[in-house]
């Protein structure tokens, strides 16, 4: 057999077993997803492929109802706890009430959805849901509300209400993306103005540590009738988060702007926020947590009725260490008990899970910055406030006066206050002109340094009595 002729039975053997590939993948395909469908049916869903195309790559076409709602909510709530611990006590009380109450409330829910993955390759699987139906009893309940049933056909109809989702390989999710809503429904006397863009969900799971992040492009949601108008619109919206358990983690958070607006005949509220910038993280070491914090706020502007109050900037941080972490973690354990067992913990127990996080002590640090307050006739410029309260590891019993626990804590505070904002304040008579005396100049503020230790207190070391 000559070369050439091998050459061609590899090639056909190569393109035979491509050929075949995707059918092999597909049927493997089939198999996964016919007991995952009954794997659902066991826990109060009901699915019905309703179509299938392609070869290389499939879509299909598919059905999701709602059969046995308890059933449903207890699947999906513990498949939320497994994979996040402290969401137990979250799903337990929404496991309150009847199987009767939970099941007519939402039985008959119903998506449509698509699915799309490719049968050579391993790669993410697209699958898309749009509500299609409401639960039976809101059905019936519609049938005498024929204004609300108009609002909502449509929607249902065109599938408004649904989400793209990207699950990879190993069937997690990567990604949730709320479809874009471009929507004008008329209602009686009025109409109701939905538009949205770029709801999104990311996620990427690194072992156990969970990164993520939601974000929302845009958010108008406005309403206009006879008597009433509302605006809620928001813009850039950001939340970064690294999750590994509730102990270590950590979140950062962007707003553009955000603006509220409701007028009727009993209110004029205008509400705005030119941004927001916010930081959180809180970390276990050796065995004791770190907490820290940071919010800055931008253009805030609250208007009602002719008054208004606005401020250029607004900051706040702080920073909690030194907490025994077993201690809180009995704490928030007991806590927990308390709230969801038929046989709590007594109030001796908390008790003593308090005084254990007293007795190891901590340190709080917190900051302020108000900037360009403006009400009413007044203007401040610049003040802050700098302070840290300190406790150290102690003895104290719940046996003594909670004034012998005052004694313990050191607290040292910066206050700085510009000229001009000290003016005012005097003029407003809020304390006596000789606590305002105490002041150090520095340029153009003032600063008080507030120190109270063992019990005594004092301003820019002077005792106050």
């Amino acid at each position: 057999m000559t070369k050439r002729t091998y050459g061609i039975i590899a090639s056909v053997v190569v393109v035979t077993v491509l050929a075949a590939t995707p059918l092999v993948i597909s049927q493997k395909i089939d198999a996964s997803l016919k007991k995952e469908a009954d794997h659902l049916a066991k826990n109060g869903f009901k699915t019905e492929e309703l179509s299938k195309s392609g070869y290389f790559t499939t879509k299909r076409t598919f059905s999701l109802e709602v059969t046995d709602a308890r059933k449903a909510r207890d699947f999906l709530l513990a498949q939320l706890v497994e994979k996040n611990a402290q969401y137990k006590l979250f799903a337990q009380s929404l496991q309150q009430g009847s199987e009767a109450e939970i099941n007519e409330a939402i039985n008959g829910l119903q998506f449509k959805g698509e699915m799309s993955h490719s049968n050579l390759l391993p790669q993410d699987v697209k699958v898309s849901l749009s509500l299609s139906a409401l639960p039976t009893s809101v059905q019936e309940n519609l049938k005498t509300d024929a204004a609300l049933l108009a609002l909502l056909t449509p929607l249902l109809t065109k599938g408004v209400l649904g989400a793209d989702m990207l699950f990879g390989s190993d069937e997690k999710l990567k990604a949730f993306h709320l479809k874009d809503i471009q929507e004008e429904l008329s209602m009686d006397g009025g109409k109701l103005i939905l538009n949205t863009k770029d709801h999104t969900l990311k996620l990427d799971h690194r072992g156990e540590v969970v990164v993520g992040s939601l974000g929302v492009g845009h958010q108008l949601i406005a309403a206009q009738a006879e008597m009433m108008e509302s605006k809620s619109e928001l813009n850039s919206f950001l939340y970064n988060f690294t999750y590994h358990d509730e102990f270590n983690n950590h979140a950062d958070m962007r707003i553009g702007n955000y603006a509220l607006e409701i007028n009727d005949e009993f209110t004029a509220l205008k509400a705005g926020l030119g941004g927001l910038k916010a930081t959180s993280s809180i970390e276990e070491k050796n065995q004791e947590l770190l907490m820290k914090a940071e919010y800055t706020l931008d253009k805030i502007a609250l208007e009602e009725s002719g008054e208004s109050i606005k401020m250029d900037t607004f900051l706040t941080n702080f920073f909690l260490r030194g907490v025994d972490a077993n201690a809180m973690r009995k704490l928030q354990t007991d806590y927990n008990t308390l709230l969801i067992s038929q046989t709590p913990p007594s109030d001796e127990v908390l008790l003593a899970d308090i005084m254990a996080l007293i007795q190891h002590g901590f340190t709080f640090d917190l900051g302020l910055i108000f900037k360009g307050i403006d009400y009413d006739t007044m203007h401040f410029k610049d003040m802050s406030i700098d302070t840290t309260l300190a406790l150290a590891k102690n003895s104290y019993s719940n046996q003594q006066s909670p004034l012998a626990l005052l004694g313990l804590l050191d607290i040292s505070s910066k206050v700085k206050i510009h000229k001009d904002d000290r003016t005012l304040l005097e003029s407003l008579q809020l304390t006596a002109k000789k606590d305002f005396a105490l002041g150090k100049a520095e340029g153009d503020y003032f600063i008080y340094d507030i120190n109270m230790k063992n019990g005594v207190l004092s301003v820019n070391n002077q005792a106050i009595q």
